[in-house]
């Protein structure tokens, strides 16, 4: 076998699967694509699709000053979206927002799609907020996190929102989180990680911070 099959076998590896339903995810990885120059104070909403995703997850991460959008289309088309450096941002070290951007194919979303379905996602209460662990006396340990849960897929309609999570793997999991949430995000964030590419980044003006 050439060195060149292997390199080939090796990016066809399968490497995701969804939790509760037996479905298997196909994600196969992206070609490598040469990103732009970095450019000062562009808007780059050109490159988001027409249409209302029919998936999405908004992370945010206040203390760190990190806020990731991620959007999955109809067509497949992924979004995916990081802004970082906001909390304490300065000439030297200014804040950023990155433009990542990727494809699903059909069957792969058929079978996500499938998996929210069949998971109990429409069942889930509005909101969730993580109470926090430790004590009183000795203080409740809670996270910064806040995220957005978005399904707008045929009849299901669902926004579900969940606070103050903690993680042991820089994001990619929130066990406390309610089935299937955490289940969700985790096939997300591989998607988000695994399945796009950036393709722009600028520098987000002074004018548009939080304050």
């Amino acid at each position: 076998m050439t060195g060149k099959m292997k390199l080939y076998i090796g990016l066809l590896v399968l490497g995701l699967v969804v939790i509760g339903t037996g479905v298997w995810l196909l994600f196969h990885p992206a070609p490598a694509v040469d990103a732009p120059e970095i450019s000062e104070n562009i808007s780059y909403q050109y490159l988001v699709p027409e249409g209302i995703p029919v998936i999405s997850e908004n992370v945010s991460h206040v203390m760190r000053g990190e806020f990731n959008f991620l959007s999955i289309y109809e067509g497949g088309e992924i979004i995916y979206i990081e802004e970082k450096g906001l909390r304490m941002p300065s000439p030297e070290y200014p804040p950023t927002r990155t433009w990542n951007t990727g494809q699903l194919q059909e069957e792969e979303l058929d079978s996500l799609l499938e998996f929210i379905k069949k998971s109990g996602f429409e069942e889930l209460e509005d909101g969730y907020k993580f109470p926090g662990v430790g004590s009183l006396d000795t203080g409740l340990r809670k996270g910064d996190m806040h995220s957005t849960t978005v399904v707008n897929w045929e009849d299901l309609h669902k926004t579900v929102g969940a606070s103050s999570y903690l993680t042991t793997d820089k994001g990619m999991t929130y066990p406390d989180m309610p089935y299937p949430l955490n289940e969700l995000h985790k096939v997300l964030w591989q998607i988000a990680e695994g399945r796009t590419l950036e393709v722009a980044r600028e520098t987000i003006e002074s004018s548009l911070l939080w304050k």
